[in-house]
């Protein structure tokens, strides 16, 4: 199984030497020259013209050298008295071809040996790939057809041609007599477009699927073993494929000169089967008649058209099954569940993500090969949450009473500001609620921590809000909230006042007391005649100290909080009927999260 492809300015044995890049209008985003870190399954993922198709088809029609895992490793031992192990710090298995050439090419009295010496090491494990066991499957038209309407329109050309009166006309109709001397069913006109539009020069492996007829009535009225390898792959379909079926048989209509495939009792030309099924048989058989030789490599693009997600994800661990041992595979997608399958420990697979760069100098693209899980790669693909009837975002509060107000002034918002549909909660955004303290649980970093939960698997777009609490500079719970800013950016979001409680107007807060002490109504107003300033305590405390020696009830339980903030939540929710009714503070923090779920709910 390759692991590298590299490409030299000369060949081996000539100095100056030196690895170039693959193409010129690519480069790799940690400045390797080389592909690596290669699998059985190797996914380019990427936006619309991005550039991964263009270089999957340039790895299609190019030569270039390589590498398998073993003689990675066999290099890697020789180049030991060149480069210490020390040298290469965390590199290590797939990803120390690159290291080493790094070295070698740093400045220094030795470079010139250095070098010398890689090329001399690596001449004997590398191999030459050519194209002569490739094989490129392009975005797949579906097998319609096209060659009785092309024998029709050929006849009409032929039978109106009563004269032949310029150089056209001639090439023409000698295009018509080589058709009629060799059959249409040899003729797949998809294969000609596709070399027409990208391999113009070269007789490459492009596989269409326009001459299964032909191949599969050579083989069945060939040798035994031809005949053999047809009936494996019919009952190789109806098991991984069509199991609640008895039977998948493959038959050439001799007098239609089209392969009829036959599933259960159903019996029909292939171009009348759903292009879900046309794509699995042509790709797979490509793949199944070549099972047993070694070093085959199948360039595939985006086989998620026409596939339902659940036979697309069967596709993946097929492909990559016991069946196919031999065989490496190169994938542009579109496709999540692709993405989702990588996660398969079963699975032998490497993700590539194409960039393009938004000047216009060359290189024009980037290729950053990504880990499995890693996030991003659904933001490239326009993958929402929703897509998966999850909320696009989230977001992080820390209790019932946050969520219960937020819930709230987000309505008001949308009801005064939004013409159209407003934000939908539990599909463009959601409410989790971390529990104060219990943060401390949750890990905010794309890399895994144990014994914590890794919030990204909960929901990947967070916006994180946080009391004041007036912390003091240099606490845990300081050094906690630095980090959590320095992991979230600008979705970490700090309220101005200590507690969600804070936020309230002054006129609310009057309101819930009197409805809740009605014997005190007047003793309230009197209080609150005048501006007064609690943004900065503990709301409990404040109003005790403030009604200290009257007949009111005690508001602060043991850290000064709002005691029983729920029931003094639902009132003042009551009171606040209009979004122009909040503080200063409260509409900015409600544009904030608007803000964020606007940006996390677009494709």
């Amino acid at each position: 199984m390759i692991n590298v492809i590299f490409k030299m300015s000369k060949d081996f044995n000539t100095y100056p030497n030196e690895l170039v890049p693959i193409s010129n209008d690519y480069e790799f985003w940690d400045g390797s020259q080389a592909l690596a870190a290669l699998s059985k399954t190797n996914i380019f993922i990427g936006e619309n013209n991005s550039g991964k198709s263009r270089f999957l088809r340039h790895l299609f029609r190019n030569d270039f050298w390589a590498l398998d895992n073993a003689k990675v490793e066999e290099f890697h031992a020789a180049m030991r008295t060149t480069v210490a192990d020390r040298d290469l710090g965390d590199e290590k298995g797939s990803r120390i071809f690159n290291a080493i050439y790094r070295i070698t090419q740093q400045a220094g009295p030795h470079t010139y040996r250095k070098t010398e010496q890689f090329f001399q090491n690596l001449k004997p494990y590398s191999s030459k790939i050519t194209s002569h066991n490739k094989y490129y499957f392009p975005t797949a038209r579906g097998v319609k057809d096209y060659k009785s309407v092309l024998d029709t329109k050929l006849r009409h050309f032929a039978e109106s041609a009563t004269s032949i009166q310029n150089k056209d006309s001639i090439n023409h109709y000698i295009s018509l007599l080589n058709l009629e001397h060799k059959g249409l069913e040899s003729f797949d006109i998809y294969r000609e477009i596709t070399r027409h539009e990208y391999f113009p020069k070269g007789e490459l492996n492009i596989v269409t699927g326009g001459d299964l007829y032909a191949t599969i009535k050579s083989m069945l009225l060939g040798e035994e073993q031809e005949r053999k390898l047809i009936s494996d792959f019919q009952m190789f379909l109806r098991e991984h494929f069509f199991s609640e079926y008895a039977s998948v048989q493959l038959i050439p209509n001799e007098s239609k000169k089209v392969l009829f495939v036959k599933i259960g009792s159903d019996e029909r030309p292939i171009y009348d089967w759903g292009d879900g099924t046309q794509q699995l048989i042509i790709i797979l058989f490509s793949l199944f008649i070549h099972k047993d030789e070694t070093d085959n490599m199948f360039f595939i693009e985006e086989p998620e058209i026409y596939l339902h997600p659940g036979i697309l994800r069967k596709f993946i661990e097929v492909i990559n099954s016991d069946v196919f041992p031999h065989h490496q595979y190169f994938i542009t997608t579109h496709s999540n569940v692709v993405l989702d399958t990588s996660a398969d420990s079963n699975v032998n697979m490497s993700i590539f993500k194409f960039i393009k760069k938004k000047s216009a100098h060359t290189p024009a693209f980037v290729i950053e090969q990504c880990n499995n899980g890693d996030v991003s790669l659904l933001n490239v693909l326009g993958i929402r949450n929703s897509s998966v009837f999850l909320a696009n975002c989230s977001i992080w509060v820390e209790g019932i009473t946050d969520r219960l107000y937020l819930k709230h002034y987000l309505g008001l918002y949308f009801k005064q500001f939004e013409c159209g549909l407003p934000c939908r909660e539990n599909i463009d955004y959601t409410f989790i609620e971390y529990g104060g303290n219990n943060i401390v649980h949750f890990n905010f970093s794309l890399e895994d921590v144990d014994d914590k939960i890794n919030a990204k698997y909960v929901n990947n777009r967070i916006f994180l809000i946080a009391d004041n609490d007036n912390t003091r500079e240099g606490s845990k719970k300081d050094i906690r909230k630095k980090h959590l800013r320095e992991l979230l950016g600008d979705n970490f979001y700090e309220l101005p006042v200590t507690e969600i409680e804070n936020l309230l107007p002054q006129d609310v807060i009057m309101n819930v007391l009197i409805q809740q002490n009605p014997n005190c109504a007047e003793l309230i107003k009197q209080k609150f005649e005048e501006p007064r300033k609690y943004q900065a305590q503990k709301l409990g405390s404040y109003l005790d100290k403030l009604f200290k020696g009257s007949a009111m009830r005690q508001y602060a339980d043991e850290s000064g909080t709002v005691r029983n903030k729920l029931a003094f939540c639902e009132t003042a929710l009551k009171h606040i009927t209009d979004y122009d009714m909040l503080s200063v503070e409260a509409k900015t923090l409600v544009e904030s999260i608007v803000g964020f779920i606007r940006a996390n709910s677009q494709v």
